[in-house]
């Protein structure tokens, strides 16, 4: 029974997936001169890397030195998927710039940490941030005046840490973006 099978198996042809690239958005920055964001889409698997390296490098073109990697649509990062991002990453710096990931998930960061790709890379919460990082604008949050959340006593932060309320003595964490939590 089982060489029927394998016989059968051998006549038809397997059918073999048309290699198909995620859907990549790139678009460049009017503010930001030899900047590009890129937003691909999917799974990000060895079938695909070599067409994604193509277009990127492409789009990239002989001026482009910063790129922008959104992973706000990517399922899964393979281990080919990483070599890309390393390989995009030292082709950036050939032309002293940078690649940063926008918007990655954490068991993506987890995949990236765990290889040995933790500190890497450079990091954003969102495109908000990126920018800010490549333009080096650095906002100066502290020090700031805030109501203590529990009494609502006008509070001076220096900066963040944990601190007590003079007026209530409630313990108050204060948050590198100048939030101010009870506890």
């Amino acid at each position: 029974m089982p060489s029927r099978l394998i016989a059968r198996a051998s006549a038809t042809p397997a059918a073999i997936p048309p290699l198909s690239v995620p859907e990549l958005e790139i678009e460049a920055f009017a503010e930001l001169p030899g900047a590009l964001s890129c937003r691909p889409s999917g799974i990000i698997g060895a079938e695909k890397v070599a067409a994604l390296n193509e277009a990127i490098v492409a789009a990239l073109g002989d001026t482009g030195s910063v790129l922008l990697f959104d992973f706000a649509h990517i399922e899964d990062l393979d281990p080919a998927g990483v070599g890309l991002l390393v390989a995009l990453q030292k082709f950036l710096r050939e032309r002293a710039g940078d690649l940063i990931l926008v918007g990655i998930r954490p068991k993506l960061l987890r995949v990236l940490e765990t290889l040995g790709f933790g500190d890497y890379f450079s990091y954003s919460l969102d495109r908000r941030h990126a920018v800010e990082y490549i333009q080096g604008v650095k906002r100066d949050i502290f020090p700031i005046s805030a109501p203590c959340p529990a009494c609502s006593a006008p509070l001076g932060l220096q900066g963040p840490g944990r601190s007590r309320c003079h007026a209530c003595q409630a313990v108050l964490t204060v948050l590198a973006d100048g939030t101010v939590e009870l506890g």
